[in-house]
């Protein structure tokens, strides 16, 4: 009998251990850290972006990076739409209405709190790993999903303060770089962002970020607050 005992004991060790999970497998903590790490060390950036929105409205166009904080998004569609910074301007450029917003990024709600914008990748992936609760959206992690493996964090909004509540972030998992989100508002609309050939192998020139506004372009002056 008490040998039965022992390898009932046994056979049941050995079955939770068929049964556990990898020892190897990332939690989605170690993911999202590994994310930010990877993105604190970016020094060049480029990538195509697809932005599929409200009303099934298509943007297209190309994304800059270069550290520590200039930025471009260069518009295909709508063409001539521009959004840029250096870290302590950014300019939002629409093409159609001849109008220009220039946004000062150094604003702080109250005097010693932090800046209220962040356009460096590392501190802004930071931020929204801390604005939102985040977990697996399913146990299988990772998974293939648009022919590449990847891991899936679904993020809720930590405070109801506007802006997307819930986000799906696609994360390749040989590499850690962000190639698709999915963010739905409270309205429960949803904004599909896609990034293709990324690359952070180049070296990219400063005209990239440049920005002048056109003679007959209306500026307005910090319109992302209030």
């Amino acid at each position: 009998m008490r040998r039965f005992t022992k390898l009932a004991g046994l056979y049941l060790i050995l079955s939770l251990s068929l049964l556990a999970e990898p020892y190897d497998r990332l939690s989605h903590a170690e993911v999202a850290r590994k994310v930010q790490d990877r993105y604190e060390k970016i020094e060049n950036y480029q990538a195509s972006f697809t932005i599929n929105g409200r009303g099934g409205k298509t943007m297209t166009g190309t994304a800059y990076y270069r550290a520590p904080a200039n930025l471009s998004f260069d518009f295909s569609n709508p063409a001539g739409n521009r959004i840029v910074s250096d870290g302590k301007t950014l300019w939002i450029k629409i093409a159609r209405l001849n109008a220009v917003g220039k946004q000062d990024l150094t604003l702080k709600p109250k005097e010693g709190e932090r800046d209220i914008f962040s356009v460096a990748p590392g501190p802004g992936l930071k931020r929204l790993f801390n604005r939102y609760h985040y977990k697996f959206d399913k146990k299988e992690q990772p998974r293939e999903i648009d022919g590449k493996p990847c891991y899936v964090l679904e993020m809720e909004q930590k405070e109801k303060v506007g802006g997307f509540e819930h986000i799906l972030l696609y994360v390749d998992s040989e590499k850690f770089l962000v190639y698709k989100a999915d963010a739905t508002d409270g309205t429960c609309e949803t904004t599909t962002i896609t990034l293709k050939n990324i690359r952070t192998d180049i070296q990219l020139e400063g005209k990239v970020f440049q920005f002048q506004p056109d003679d007959n372009d209306q500026i307005v002056a910090n319109p992302l607050v209030e």
